[in-house]
């Protein structure tokens, strides 16, 4: 057997270990996998020289076509994600005014159409009447994952609908209906944030802790508290996104503890960026909010300890203004960053084991959304999606593209210099391939599509 592109002399990294060696890739999938002088020739031969090849990147939370037109983003940061390691993105996506069958088939062939790496789905509620679609959604779409927002108050500068707790309870009895159908919240008390902005408003503060201390760490605590009853009274697995509060891990790792599904997931930026940075002003506002330095550690805790599951980026390209506080929009980018970010201060700062990594990245966030074991792993059969790493090499980061990033000039030691979606490489020598627009396929389909 011949294959078509052949990895030998690495260190190969899955999320159960690691061995010296390589793979073998045909048809864009992984078609061997073990000792060197155990792989079959290839078409394209490839001397990892000692680097790490680890499975691709699976973010499972970002926003695309929120700000700038759908069409862009897909084609703009789905190249950025390529050249960070990514391989998989996941979008919440929102359709407030009709039914997502129809905007999947739309938001489906356009993506297909401009992406570099394959993508899929999360659906936001943001009426009622989604909730007893979910079933037929599912069926006709290949989306088993459905979003509840809180924490959104009336007249927030995006327009998000948050949820009500009956919507969320309605959404959970539906969705644990579906073969692998989670739930995932964004998990702030509503209401106690519309009084909090109120009052700190009115003192007419306009730094970026101001907007911290009106959504104070209790509010999320409650709501994870709240949302894990949920899901224990209707058996429905939850994923908790994007969590800022050290609380969250152990809250999550409790809930496990009582048999309860729960999967916590965090963000690089609440890992290494506090409101209280003095470079840091309006602008770097997200929802929820950076903290400080002691509920980082909580998270870093959880990182280490496994009460963390995932990483997303929360990547969203707004236009900021560098305005008033209270009207920005929150959100920022890392998808080309996540990956380094993570080499820098996880496994060389902190000694997290790459394994652990692979974990967080890639098999979890697969596992989570029923992508296994296609995506998030390397194994026969499995598709050929690949990050080759450098451990040593150090870079300065540099953002020349979209939305807001809060590590410009850091310099960061690890990064990918290879990057293979479904056996094409996308990313190499530094350069994404211009050619891989188009190239991304969406892991949702629906039920007729299956074979």
């Amino acid at each position: 057997m011949q294959a078509d592109l052949l990895f030998r002399g690495g260190r190969v990294v899955t999320h159960t270990g690691e061995f010296r060696g390589g793979l073998a890739v045909s048809d864009g999938r992984i078609v061997a996998i073990g000792a060197d002088d155990a792989l079959p020739s290839a078409r394209r031969e490839i001397d990892l020289d000692g680097r790490v090849l680890m499975p691709g990147v699976v973010d499972p939370h970002c926003h695309l076509g929120v700000n700038y037109d759908y069409d862009e983003d897909m084609r703009t940061e789905t190249a950025g994600a390529a050249s960070g390691g990514v391989t998989t993105v996941l979008l919440f996506i929102r359709n407030p005014e009709g039914s997502y069958i129809p905007f999947y088939k739309d938001r489906r062939a356009r993506g297909e159409q401009q992406a570099s790496i394959d993508f899929g789905f999360h659906f936001g509620i943001q009426r009622e009447d989604h909730i007893p679609e979910i079933a037929q959604v599912a069926a006709e779409t290949g989306v088993r994952s459905f979003k509840c927002h809180m924490g959104y108050e009336r007249g927030n500068p995006i327009g998000i609908v948050s949820s009500t707790d009956a919507w969320v309870y309605g959404a959970m009895r539906e969705a644990v209906k579906l073969p692998g159908g989670v739930v995932s919240v964004h998990c702030e008390n509503t209401d106690m944030v519309e009084l909090l902005k109120k009052e700190m408003m009115a003192t007419g503060r306009q730094d970026l802790a101001a907007y911290t201390e009106s959504r104070p760490t209790f509010v999320e605590e409650e709501a994870i508290g709240r949302m894990i009853k949920l899901a224990e009274l209707t058996g429905c697995p939850l994923y908790i996104v994007h969590t800022s509060v050290g609380r969250g891990p152990e809250l999550a790792a409790e809930a496990r503890a009582r048999g309860i599904d729960v999967t916590m997931e965090t963000c690089p930026h609440y890992l290494l960026r506090t409101a209280y940075d003095e470079d840091l002003g309006p602008t770097a506002k997200i929802s929820p909010p950076l903290r400080d330095l002691e509920q980082q550690a909580g998270l870093w805790r959880g990182m280490l300890n496994g009460s963390i599951d995932t990483l997303g980026t929360d990547h969203v390209p707004f236009i900021k203004t560098g305005g008033d506080l209270w009207s920005e929009k929150p959100g920022v980018v890392s998808f080309n960053w996540e990956l380094p970010l993570m080499l820098h201060h996880a496994v060389h700062e902190r000694g997290m084991s790459l394994s652990r990594l692979v974990q967080l990245n890639s098999y979890n966030p697969a596992k989570r959304f029923g992508l296994a074991p296609r995506k998030g792993t390397l194994a026969v059969g499995a598709d050929a999606d690949l990050v080759v790493v450098d451990l040593d090499e150090e870079r300065t980061v540099t953002p020349t593209g979209k939305g807001t990033c809060l590590y410009d000039g850091w310099t960061l030691r690890g990064w990918p210099v290879m990057t293979v979606s479904r056996g094409r490489v996308v990313f190499e020598n530094g350069e994404v391939d211009p050619d891989a627009v188009g190239h991304g396929q969406c892991v949702n389909r629906p039920e007729s599509e299956r074979s």
